[in-house]
């Protein structure tokens, strides 16, 4: 009868410890809550981080429901780390969701372990195709994509970016990178066309299209000079010639490119290729002149 007795005591008093931890935790949990409304973040994560001590004390992880505020707070207040370590357990809680992988994604950027981010990034898009983050996931997802030159992956998102984005210059800018490495130069073109519409000083296409016309003229100067060299003909020296007036015009389009270019970055390349241009049309003062700038 004592046992039977000694028994029920231990019972009741481990069913009014419960009651009084959960009670507590509720309390605890308001107060984190109303801080976290409030934007007062490091309040909140202070309040969050006594909830989640208990249930890890308890090994019940999987029941904290406060993981995901908790690591959005951390990110918040400059924390990534602790970010990253809260946000992934809230994602193995049965309280996780689509802001759990969104901020994880973020806290990832912040620490700068791209491929993590772009596992977190993939992870939403699965989960929550129609998220509240969706859009901010996609293009986040298309930056990553051309980080990591997954290319594929960059094009199947640009259609859907690009239709509520068309003035987004960061964003086209990345779509340029894209094709000029898949050497899509009609495309880059276009591209570079588009972004001038938009900003007449984008540097991006100025240096594309100067270094274009650079190249088309510098390439026929020296194929017909060394066609002259070794053919020294009045028939070659007539091609010359009329190759000289295409060069000529292609070397001053250049030429506008880089004096805009210069007057927006004065760095030794953009110098250097004004020396070049100078050269070509036989201005030796200005040539000399931005040889002095390049060194």
């Amino acid at each position: 009868m004592k046992y039977i007795f000694s028994v029920l005591a231990l019972v009741s008093i481990f069913l009014l410890s419960s009651c009084g931890t959960g009670k507590q935790l509720t309390q605890q949990k308001a107060t984190a809550d109303n801080y976290y409304s409030d934007g007062n973040y490091a309040e909140a994560l202070t309040a969050y981080k006594a909830i989640i001590a208990t249930y890890e004390t308890n090994n019940n992880s999987e029941a904290c429901p406060v993981y995901t505020k908790a690591g959005e707070s951390a990110l918040k207040t400059n924390d990534a780390k602790l970010a990253v370590e809260y946000l992934k357990k809230a994602t193995y809680s049965t309280f996780g969701n689509e802001y759990s992988y969104f901020y994880l994604a973020n806290a990832y950027e912040q620490v700068d372990n791209l491929s993590l981010e772009i596992g977190a990034l993939n992870d939403y898009l699965d989960k929550y195709p129609q998220g509240k983050e969706i859009n901010a996931i996609k293009m986040r997802s298309f930056f990553t994509a051309v980080e990591s030159d997954n290319y594929d992956k960059a094009l199947s998102l640009w259609p859907e970016l690009i239709a509520n984005n068309e003035n987004n210059i960061q964003l086209i800018e990345a779509y340029f990178l894209v094709n000029r490495k898949a050497d899509n130069t009609a495309t880059c073109n276009n591209i570079a066309n588009n972004l001038l519409d938009i900003d007449e000083n984008n540097i991006v296409a100025l240096t594309w299209f100067g270094k274009k016309y650079y190249r088309k003229a510098e390439d026929l100067y020296r194929k017909e000079m060394k066609a002259y060299e070794k053919h020294k003909t009045n028939k070659q020296y007539k091609i010359l010639l009329k190759a000289l007036d295409a060069v000529t015009v292609d070397f001053k389009k250049s030429l506008t490119y880089f004096k805009k270019l210069y007057a927006l970055e004065s760095t030794a390349e953009n110098a250097n290729y004004l020396s070049h241009i100078y050269g070509r049309l036989s201005d030796k003062k200005k040539e000399a002149y931005y040889k002095k700038l390049a060194k």
